[in-house]
């Protein structure tokens, strides 16, 4: 085998797949990434693929990764992106500010990630509009996590584009291929090394003038690898002019250092060019500009001499340096002082004023003692990673932010935001955790965040929310009280005493919170005043909030900070706004990556889809909740992904299933004294009973949550089972209790918070009216505007005007309402709901074609009763669903059992099965 076009020798092979890969990256696109070992040729490889590329008339963009900036959240894109301005400045506005402000080109709302995703595709499509586009990004392995996220995204998009994807990245020792890296979904090549006759045949191009018996000793030590090969024979002749060297620099095998070999060659040059060449090493970009601030005037012309014996490569466009070989950059890192590093981060820093989260990570790695001018900026870092959305960033940075912290307070109040950011937002439990045994371990006063922190972290993994409320009321009383309204930290804290009040929902831990809340001053609708305040009696939410809350909820559009859109949605759940917020908040659960929000917006997508009728999709996202939740430690999220699951089987009907994740919330809040969950099992208990007309175990449950006639505060689920707890007390017989809780729902004022709260206040009202009021109560309620958009709630009050019309004797009128809720039913899939309408119309007298003899003389209600019969209910309990008395009931089956010809209750189901199939009802 002899040398390829490019000069290459032995890669033939590799040149062919290259050259194949361009035509059809160039016609179709394609992705592919070369692996293999340290030295291999990859970057060789690269550099002839570029030069193909350039003979095809191919736009290349280079990048490659560095092991200086991998905290550094989109570095790798950024290089790519920068080398398209032009391009950039034609995409549309919102896509250009997408990438703008996620590589801190700019500012803005935080993109969500797929919007970012997105974008660099939509500009790499741009760019490869004239001519095809070859992307080549080297060093994959040392590219930031958030780049190589975005190289997977476009390298999976290619097919139909004019763009190619080609990518290197080191094997390591012991690694299969691609082990690291195979989420990026990229075709592989293994590059290998070289066999020993083209090995031999590279060392006698480029260096015949050396003895046979050095090339054959050279070829054998590097084992194949062609940078071994080169810079061994190299080092030879410059050491012996072409006798074998002696000494520390050989060592048999592949092992040999590279480096050091590159770090002699380094070594020879001059001290200004190797400042110059360490502040290209931990810049990254090889930003030219940046590189001139940094270095100072006449800095780019000491780059020639390096340049001269090819350790770097400056672009034809003169604005970006890049070495010949990543180990040439790790070679000027490794040769280096400390302090001559560090004297390079303070002038990079410098450089990079208007960057702030580079400029903290340079100012980070400047500073080895504590100093609080460094740690706030390298805060003000992290508060900038965090509104870009990139979280990891953000918790990394306020753990060096603590580290450079020379008071003991600030250290903790820096950690305790880094493990309230990893448990809240990233869902990092671990890492919160680890972080918090840190803060613990520090004997200076608990702070609010500190406290914010454990308390968050001991509530949402082991449900405890009484040490929750008492780390975190013990840190807020301590804590001086702004004049206005609360913000930072301790917004942080009354932020998760509230989730921690909620969830217990007993008036120990209540009571407190709405005493501190008391001193607080209005403020937004989405504050944890608010929220508190809400939650505690949201009859008293006035109009002026409804109003900002709903101003809040339309910007939701633009906001993609995930703990803003969190927050929203929760309070607008007690108002009935979900459907406002579900956009955002399936930006939250798709695109963030942060799975500790997705928990959360996931509640929040079920919820709305359970209100809405939706309840597949509503199961699917409270399955998905649920398990998220118990793979991750977050075992109280699980318990609402367990209620919603339960809401939604109740209404289907599917009583088995509502009855399992009842009493996994019971089993597992109980104990933990969380009433609010076990309410919220029993509203879902209550539901399931009412459809299936068991309105003695409704009522038990529906009492369950609060007293007929009293609506307690901090209890919203008293709220949303009231029409439960009415109905349930009209058909048990408790009339003077159904009417003492249709006055309290009424007298609560929550019906013009929201369309379906009116109607459900207006239901309970009608079910509970006197006989001369109760067609207008329930024409009034069922004209409100806005109840279609709760199909269930519209389909339940018109179940409960048609049975209270027919049992007022207007059985026309009655099946017009009775046909409107079974209609409604069967369309929602709600199969107990249904058979009650159903049920309810056959009583109404509808009549029927011929049944046979057996059938005809029974009259519609005795049918009914004789079914209701069958099942083994007694008179009673016919009597109560019926709407009859249990003496009316015991004549029916008196007259029917003659006319099946039978003579006990035992034979009615038999009697019933052998009737013929009912033919369609026809109304008279």
């Amino acid at each position: 085998m002899g040398a390829g076009p490019t000069g290459l020798v032995g890669r033939e092979g590799e040149l062919a797949k290259l050259a194949a890969f361009l035509d059809t990256a160039g016609a179709d696109g394609a992705a592919l990434l070369l692996t293999g070992d340290p030295g291999v040729g990859k970057t060789a490889l690269l550099d002839a693929t570029v030069d193909l590329a350039a003979a095809k008339g191919r736009h290349v963009v280079r990048g490659s990764g560095d092991e200086y900036e991998t905290d550094i959240s989109y570095a790798g894109l950024h290089q790519l992106v920068s080398a398209l301005p032009d391009e950039l400045g034609r995409l549309p506005q919102p896509t250009r500010e997408a990438l703008e402000v996620a590589l801190g080109l700019g500012a803005g709302p935080a993109p969500s990630q797929i919007a970012v995703l997105n974008a660099a595709l939509s500009l790499f499509d741009e760019a490869a509009k004239e001519q095809p586009l070859l992307l080549i990004v080297d060093d994959l392995h040392a590219v930031d996590q958030a780049s190589r996220a975005a190289l997977g995204f476009v390298a999976r998009r290619l097919a139909g584009r004019r763009i190619g994807l080609l990518a290197a990245q080191r094997q390591e020792p012991g690694e299969s291929s691609g082990e690291t890296f195979r989420s990026t979904g990229l075709p592989e090549l293994q590059i290998a090394p070289l066999d020993d006759t083209d090995a031999l045949r590279l060392l006698s191009r480029r260096f015949a003038h050396l003895p046979r018996r050095i090339l054959s000793t050279v070829a054998h030590e590097a084992q194949g690898n062609p940078l071994a090969l080169l810079e061994f024979a190299g080092s030879s002749t410059a050491a012996s002019g072409g006798r074998h060297p002696q000494g520390a620099g050989w060592s048999s095998g592949q092992g040999r250092d590279v480096r050091a070999l590159y770090s002699a060659r380094l070594a020879r040059l001059p001290h200004r060019t190797r400042d110059v060449l360490l502040l290209a090493a931990l810049e990254g970009s090889g930003d030219i500009g940046i590189l001139e601030t940094a270095g100072g005037p006449g800095s780019l012309e000491e780059l020639t001499p390096a340049e001269r014996d090819h350790l770097v490569i400056v672009a034809e466009n003169g604005r970006t340096v890049r070495f010949r070989h990543p180990l040439v950059r790790s070679a000027v890192v490794d040769s280096s002082t400390g302090e001559q590093r560090r004297t390079a981060h303070r002038l990079l820093a410098d450089a990079l004023a208007d960057q702030p989260e580079r400029r903290g990570d340079h100012l980070a790695r400047a500073t080895t003692a504590p100093d609080e001018t460094v740690a706030a900026a390298v805060e003000s870092a992290a508060r900038s990673s965090l509104r870009r959305g990139d979280t990891d960033g953000a918790i990394t940075r306020l753990r060096r932010a603590a580290e450079l912290s020379p008071d003991r307070a600030d250290r903790r109040r820096r950690l305790s935001q880094a493990a309230y950011v990893a448990a809240w937002v990233a869902g990092h439990l671990e890492v919160s955790h680890e972080i918090m045994r840190e803060v613990e371990g520090d004997p200076a006063t608990r702070s609010l965040p500190a406290a914010a922190t454990a308390g968050f972290l001991v509530l949402v993994t082991q449900g405890d929310a009484d040490t929750a409320h008492a780390l975190l009321m013990d840190a807020i009383e301590q804590a001086p009280m702004p004049p206005g309204p609360p913000s930072g930290e301790l917004e942080t804290a009354l932020f998760t005493l509230t989730l921690a009040s909620q969830y217990s929902g007993r008036p120990e831990h209540w009571q407190p919170l709405i005493d501190v809340l008391a001193r607080l001053p209005e403020t937004s609708p989405t504050a944890a005043a608010s929220l508190g305040r809400v939650h505690h009696d949201p009859g008293s939410v006035t109009d002026r909030m409804l109003r900002r809350l709903d101003e809040e909820i339309a910007g939701l559009r633009d906001q993609s900070d995930a703990d803003v859109v969190v927050r929203t949605a929760l309070t607008a759940s007690y108002l009935d706004r979900l459907p406002g917020c579900r956009e955002a908040v399936s930006r939250v659960i798709r695109d963030t990556g942060a799975v500790g929000s997705s928990m959360p917006a996931l509640m929040f997508a079920a919820l709305d889809d359970l209100y809405t009728g939706h309840w597949q999709p509503s199961t699917d996202a409270a399955n998905q909740l649920i398990a998220l939740s118990e793979e991750t430690g977050y075992h109280l999220f699980a318990q609402v992904g367990h209620y919603i699951a339960a809401m939604a089987a109740a209404q289907r009907g599917d009583l088995d299933a509502c009855r399992r994740h009842c009493e996994t919330v019971w089993e597992w809040s109980g104990p933990r004294r969380l009433r609010r969950l076990e309410n919220c099992a029993h509203q879902a208990a209550a539901r399931a009973a009412l459809g299936a007309a068991d309105f003695e175990t409704a009522f038990h449950h529906a009492t369950a949550i609060c007293a007929p006639g009293v609506l307690p505060p901090f209890n919203p689920e008293a709220v949303w089972s009231a029409p439960d707890l009415v109905e349930a007390a009209v058909r048990t017989g408790r009339h003077e209790e159904a009417r003492r809780h249709a006055e309290a729902l009424c007298d609560a004022g929550v019906g013009r918070l929201s369309a379906r709260l009116a109607l459900s206040s207006a239901t309970a009202t009608a079910m509970t009216s006197a006989a001369e009021d109760m067609v207008r109560c329930f024409e009034e309620a069922l004209a409100l505007p806005g109840i279609e958009q709760w199909p269930f709630e519209a389909g339940h009050a018109r179940l409960a005007y048609g049975e209270a019309l027919r049992r007022q004797g207007h059985n026309r009128d009655a099946r017009v309402q009775l046909t409107a809720a079974h209609d409604r039913f069967e369309e929602l899939g709600a199969r107990t709901w249904q058979a009650r309408a159903a049920a309810e119309l056959r009583a109404t007298g509808m009549t029927r074609t011929s049944r046979g003899k057996a059938g005809e003389a029974l009259t519609p209600q005795e049918l009914e009763v004789a079914r209701l019969a069958a099942t083994g209910l007694s008179n009673p309990q016919i009597a109560s669903r019926l709407f009859l008395s249990p003496r009316t009931v015991s004549s029916h089956l008196y007259r029917v059992f003659p006319k099946l010809g039978i003579t006990s209750r035992a034979e009615l189901r038999d009697a019933l099965q052998a009737l013929p199939p009912e033919p369609p009802a026809t109304q008279p």
